[in-house]
């Protein structure tokens, strides 16, 4: 039995448990050992420690050796050691904590969850870690050598994004990542590509400096621009371009009408805004408007994009948007998903009933899972309602009515929103199969 256990060059004295943990009394077979300095075979054993290194775990439980381990005295008078301990290559290294088959146990995990996924399935697995350790171990890891890949893929990648790049190289028939670059200048990638003959197609962005690399460091292989980056050029051209245009696409004759879905899972339109918020958005367009007209102006005057930028203190695509466009690009109205739409057919079917008490609709919702405030029950309901509601003053309820007859009928005849230009881009670069039938006839009427 405990030759089934012994380790590799060791064999066991002794056997232990404390009902939480194995403990392996252990040591070496063998009679001598080699100065690892000077190669002499020596027998004369000078003293003797132990060492308590973690092993791969047995039943389900955390294996912990004791590994009684000897100096010896080395024989050769010139050695510039006198002692020396015997080593035990098969089984751990020098200073080890853990034997090397547990560490590369330990280290599978962590290259495949990471460092506190990792940690917390070696904890489960008998093989407890911090996530710390694992990490190191990765690290420690040397990756195999890759072959020069035939078709190579080339293109940037963030360390920090905004800040520093770096590049990634790619073998685009392995799908395989061969190496990263710790900058995208072409003196790195032309010394890689230098270093790695053998690549005869190689794909990249349309930065001229990837293209100056790649010229220099194979100038055989074939470039091409591949095709995701060609469709993201397309698309922030067209992003650069629409605002600019879209006060006249809105004002198109015969805008093709969206029909209201029939489906109230969701809502379909914003909140109408409050009187504070309506002055508050005037106010933001207002100095919007005025940064537009010292962009327009400045641009006018001759002024780069980047000195226009550093004057206004504006981000530079801001500026380019500004200089491009034809009119004042306004914002265009966007309605997300709220967290009331998985309660608004409840909420329909309670109004319908007669029911216009947002408190009490929002107190029942609430029963059912509904994490929101009353509040926005209460805006819901002031759309739907179609009389006042009993707190409302004398002097307000024919406006309200008003009101509410004008609301009604906006919501009763069709819609013509237009998509937003950055929408519009998108789905400019879409394959036309799969555009929804709306989508396609907005697309086929702003061509």
């Amino acid at each position: 039995m405990h030759s089934l256990l012994s380790p590799p060059g060791c064999v066991v004295d002794h056997i232990g448990s404390d009902g939480q943990k194995l403990t392996l009394s252990v040591r070496s077979n063998s009679q001598n050992a080699f100065c690892p300095s000077c190669q002499e075979l020596s027998h004369r054993v000078h003293s003797f420690y132990t060492r308590a290194p973690a092993d791969l775990p047995l039943g389900g439980q955390p294996v912990q050796l004791y590994l009684l381990v000897r100096r010896f005295y080395c024989c050769n008078a010139h050695c510039e050691k006198q002692t020396f301990t015997e080593p035990l290559p098969d089984l751990l290294a020098f200073r080890a904590r853990r034997t090397d088959r547990l560490a590369a146990a330990q280290r599978s995990v962590g290259v495949a969850l990471g460092g506190e996924a990792g940690a917390r399935l070696s904890a489960r697995l008998a093989m407890p870690t911090s996530p710390d350790t694992t990490l190191r171990l990765v690290r420690k890891t040397q990756p195999a050598a890759a072959a020069t890949p035939r078709v190579l893929g080339v293109d940037d990648w963030a360390v920090r994004k905004g800040r520093s790049y770096g590049t990634i190289l790619v073998d685009l028939e392995q799908h395989q990542v061969v190496d990263l670059l710790p900058d995208r200048t072409s003196e790195t990638l032309s010394t890689w590509l230098r270093e790695h003959p053998g690549v005869e197609i190689l794909t990249r962005d349309r930065s001229t400096e990837y293209a100056k690399g790649a010229s220099e460091g194979t100038p055989t292989a074939q470039q091409v621009a591949d095709r995701w980056h060609l469709l993201l050029n397309v698309r922030q051209m067209l992003e650069r371009y629409l605002p600019g245009v879209y006060g006249r696409l809105k004002q198109l004759p015969n805008a093709p009408a969206v029909a209201l879905e029939s489906d109230v899972s969701r809502r379909m339109s914003a909140y109408r805004r409050t009187k504070a918020e309506v002055v508050a958005s005037q106010e933001s367009r207002e100095e919007r408007l005025a940064r537009y007209e010292e962009v327009k102006r400045y641009y006018q005057e001759g002024k780069s994009l980047s000195a226009i930028s550093q004057e206004l203190a504006l981000n530079i695509k801001t500026v380019r948007r500004y200089a491009s466009a034809h009119t004042f690009p306004e914002r265009s109205k966007r309605t997300g998903p709220s967290i009331l739409d998985p309660y608004l057919v409840y909420l329909k079917t309670r109004h319908q009933e007669g029911c216009e008490n947002a408190s009490q609709l929002w107190r029942e919702i609430q029963q059912e899972g509904f994490p929101g405030s009353k509040r926005q029950v209460l805006k819901w309901m002031r759309e739907q309602r179609l009389t006042p509601a009993p707190t409302t003053p004398g002097r307000y309820v024919e406006g309200v009515r008003e009101e509410k007859r004008t609301a009604v009928r906006k919501n009763t005849g069709s819609t013509t929103r237009l998509p937003s230009a950055k929408q519009l881009a998108w789905l400019f670069v879409q394959e036309p199969s799969t555009l929804q039938k709306v989508d396609a006839e907005t697309l086929s009427h702003v061509r």
